[in-house]
């Protein structure tokens, strides 16, 4: 429990609180500007709110910078601490005289605060429990036909979201959220796979015209299969391409070794043509030639005879490596004929079909990629609307139960209030909406004693710790249903601050609630929270 607030520049420098009702006293006049919700933001402060700063800005004009003290009884033990206005996102732990131990941020101060209060809820911080339910003038959830709502026009499903949370309702929600956001992350990554041409994109009537398509060319496929005696209907398109790629260089490898026979038989008839001239071959030339120097041409022909013998060695030599790459050439000719027949085992299978087979399937492989995306992101979409209704389902059957447990608790304490006399509220939920509203009754009066029925049914029923109501909320009231809530206030188990004016226009046994719960009263000339009003002129 919050135990005291102490701050120097208070005409009241401490003020100590009670376990259960503390109220802080205006003046039987129902003076403004006397600091009584401004107190209220400052107990709102304590516990990890930034409104007093960031809203009474008249204050940090007038007052400027300063430390407000505070200490937290839990367990029997005292906890110690100041917060500076000047710093919003620190608070600083404290020896029992306030000199200051160590910083922590604000989040960690939070969650200490929810640890000691023993609230084990994930899904929610202790700011969006608390906040909510300190109802003060200047901050934004003072819309008595909107309790829920923390701030005006939240955006939708947040305030159910943070109720079901508080009555620990959320969690199998949040479990099926995160599959949601899985099924949204992975629709969404194929639509970006589709939009950058990663993948194909078509619709409906595209993928109808394929799937006729595609029984075409299965014909015609199945057509040439048969032809070929059914040898073809486990070639993909890639075999087939790779048989005919095979082929191509089998008809290269073919033609080049036609040329190296082509030389060998050149260089054969090179050799065998290099027999040496005898003399008995010259007869002819002498008896037409009788004065020709046989001597001489003898001589050349011996010229010739041994460049011959050179010639002859080479020949061998290039009949050799011929012969070679002969050799090389037909191993390369039966190795790729080996590699086509273990891929199609159909001998002498032409271009112009293994072609024909490859873009049949080409086609194929294409348009049933196409449609297997159009397929997979249909099946990516059903599968996201699928998780989308089951985790609608289980939200809206969570907010039945919800739903239930707050009227029928509003009721009790309605019935409490009103003697069964009247109609309670109830409020009404559909899924990221919500209605809060008494039947047959609309006016101001009921519609804040309504709000105010429905944060005591939240208080009694859930973790909250605290409870803040300002005179604005209460004035708004009947003065017969004053006191029943007075008396709820005071019994109901938890701390609850609220502020209260013109006390001795209400019962006496409310006014005794009131005298017997005040914490601090402040009042016009003097007696206002910082000694002073800014607003005369």
């Amino acid at each position: 429990m919050l135990y005291e607030i102490i701050c120097e520049q208070f005409k009241q420098k401490r003020i100590e609180f009670h376990s259960n009702l503390n109220t802080i006293l205006g003046d039987n006049f129902g003076s403004n500007s006397i600091g009584k919700s401004t107190f209220l933001m400052v107990i709102d402060f304590v516990f990890g709110g930034k409104d007093y700063v960031l809203k009474s800005t008249d204050i940090q004009r007038h007052v400027g910078g300063h430390i407000i003290k505070f200490c937290f009884i839990f367990d029997k033990k005292k906890y110690f601490f100041l917060r500076s206005t000047d710093d919003l996102e620190n608070v600083s732990k404290c020896d029992e005289r306030y000199n200051v131990i160590s910083n922590i941020t604000i989040t960690e101060y939070c969650d200490f605060l929810k640890a000691q209060y023993d609230i084990n809820l994930l899904e929610i911080s202790f700011r969006d429990i608390v906040g909510r339910y300190a109802r003060i003038y200047g901050k934004d959830n003072l819309n008595e036909k909107r309790p829920l709502d923390i701030v005006h026009n939240e955006s939708a499903g947040a305030p159910i979201n943070a109720l079901l949370k508080l009555f620990d309702l959320y969690t199998v929600i949040s479990e099926l959220e995160l599959l949601l956001k899985k099924k949204e992350a992975e629709l969404s990554a194929f639509k970006n796979a589709q939009k950058y041409k990663f993948v194909s994109s078509i619709g409906k009537r595209q993928y109808s015209a394929n799937l006729k398509e595609l029984g075409v060319l299965s014909e015609e496929k199945d057509k040439i299969s048969h032809d070929l005696d059914n040898k073809l209907l486990d070639l993909d398109s890639v075999k087939v391409e790779e048989v005919m790629k095979l082929k191509q260089r089998l008809s290269v490898v073919k033609r080049q070794k036609s040329r190296y026979y082509s030389q060998l038989t050149a260089v054969n008839n090179n050799i065998k043509e290099t027999s040496s001239l005898k003399p008995e071959q010259f007869d002819d030339l002498l008896s037409f030639f009788p004065n020709v120097n046989l001597k001489s041409i003898l001589e050349v022909e011996k010229f010739h005879q041994e460049m011959r013998t050179v010639l002859r060695a080479e020949l061998k030599e290039k009949k050799e490596e011929i012969s070679r790459l002969i050799f090389i050439s037909q191993t390369e000719i039966d190795l790729i004929e080996l590699n086509i027949k273990e891929i199609v085992q159909i001998p002498n299978l032409s271009k112009a079909i293994l072609a024909k087979y490859s873009n049949l399937q080409k086609r194929m492989e294409t348009l049933e990629n196409e449609n297997n995306a159009y397929l997979k992101l249909a099946s990516l979409t059903t599968s996201r609307n699928d998780m989308k209704l089951r985790r609608d389902k289980m939200k809206m059957e969570q907010l039945q139960q919800l739903q239930e447990n707050i009227n029928t608790k509003m009721q009790e304490i309605n019935d409490y209030v009103y003697a069964g006399k009247k109609k309670p509220p109830i409020v009404t939920f559909d899924k990221n909406q919500y209605i809060f509203e008494t039947l047959d009754d609309t006016g101001t009066g009921t519609s804040y004693k309504s709000m105010v029925v429905y944060d005591l049914s939240v208080l009694e029923l859930t973790v909250l710790p605290i409870l803040i109501h300002d005179s604005v909320v209460l004035k708004q009231i009947a003065d017969e249903a004053i006191e029943k809530i007075l008396m709820k206030y005071k019994n109901v188990g938890k701390q609850i601050f609220i502020s209260f004016d013109k006390i001795s226009a209400y019962s006496l046994e409310s006014q005794k609630i009131l005298m017997e719960t005040k914490v601090l009263e402040l009042s016009a000339n003097g007696n206002e929270l910082f000694g002073r009003s800014w607003n005369n002129r």
